[in-house]
């Protein structure tokens, strides 16, 4: 995990993958009020193995004394200073760098972070001693009334006088990407070229019969933002059932937009997309109770000219007699009846 320290509290802020920092509560995850300090002023996200700033603000945000303006990014080395606008008494200095984790961060003292493994015994006097294990899913269960609950990012665990908050995080896996199995072949697919600066997605349609050129749109970035959440969690082995589900609060702050207008966006895209022959009744965002995900449609994620991240639904392929699932990333499983 990686932490920022500021300089007038002294208090130490936990970087999500991706963390919005500005005055706006209802969109950032670190507020800071200032009148100089945009809604949505700045971003950290965990990318390709690094941290990087992105400045998204009218005033610029200040990097160990390097402006950056209109959209600019820089990575973050340890020691660096970041100023947000002309709130120049308080600075936040990057005191680690280490990858994201699910963690549980201390709501209060004397509790300490916690960097969440396979299975955890959370320090206390409780008796039976509370435990946090990942299930078979990829989901976080604790026992502390009793009977096991599933964690969800935010959620709080409480042992005596010490308590945590669940914080959650996507891990960047590019690095090990790995090719699906006849993704070139997929009914259908869709490519997106996202610009180094994230300001423009343009999407292209292919099917089998040809391909359709979807332009540049707003609601272009938001399926990128999904499409992403999808091959992060299906990278990190939660099974197909449960891979790329994002709440729909998270996913606003992510976009720094508010949730009506993420509601407009996935409508445009849906529309868009259903009014294109050879689409089918494949659903392009999945929704349910609170959160929506990317639908079983292939993808293939271009920042820049470099390949980022792809997937594709699990297939049946048919050989002999025998029906084999061939999961997303190539590896077949078991046979299954015919």
């Amino acid at each position: 995990m990686a932490t920022l320290k500021n300089s007038a509290s002294v208090e130490t802020c936990l970087l999500r993958a991706h963390h919005v920092f500005g005055r706006d509560a209802t969109l950032c995850d670190t507020i800071i009020l200032d009148n100089y300090v945009s809604r949505v002023h700045a971003r950290v996200c965990f990318y390709c193995g690094r941290w990087e700033l992105h400045d998204q603000s009218s005033n610029g945000t200040l990097l160990s004394g390097t402006l950056l303006r209109n959209g600019a990014h820089a990575p973050l080395q340890q020691g660096d200073v970041i100023r947000f606008g002309k709130a120049v008494e308080t600075c936040w200095q990057v005191d680690s760098l280490n990858d994201p984790a699910d963690t549980l961060w201390p709501v209060r003292a004397p509790a300490q972070p916690i960097v969440l493994d396979f299975a955890q015994v959370l320090p206390g006097d409780a008796t039976p001693a509370v435990s946090v294990v990942r299930s078979p899913k990829g989901e976080w269960l604790c026992d502390d009334g009793g009977a096991l609950r599933v964690l969800r990012d935010g959620d709080l665990v409480a042992v005596g006088n010490m308590s945590w908050r669940l914080v959650l995080a996507r891990h960047d896996t590019t690095l090990k990407l790995a090719a699906p199995a006849g993704l070139g072949a997929a009914e259908q697919r869709i490519d997106f070229s996202v610009s180094q600066d994230e300001e423009h997605v343009r999407v292209v349609l292919h099917t089998r019969g040809g391909k359709v050129d979807l332009g540049e749109r707003a609601h272009h970035y938001c399926l990128t933002t999904l499409a992403r959440a999808r091959f992060a969690d299906m990278q990190t082995g939660y099974d197909s059932a449960s891979q790329g589900w994002v709440e729909m609060d998270a996913l606003a702050r992510m976009l720094g937009i508010d949730t009506p207008h993420v509601n407009v966006q996935i409508f445009r895209a849906r529309a868009q997309f259903a009014a294109l022959p050879g689409t089918g009744t494949v659903e392009l965002v999945e929704r349910r109770r609170g959160s929506v995900r990317f639908g079983s449609v292939a993808f293939r994620v271009f920042r820049g000219e470099r390949l980022e991240c792809q997937w594709m639904p699990v297939q049946t392929i048919y050989d002999s007699g025998n029906a084999t699932r061939v999961t997303p990333a190539g590896i077949s499983s078991d046979a299954l009846p015919t």
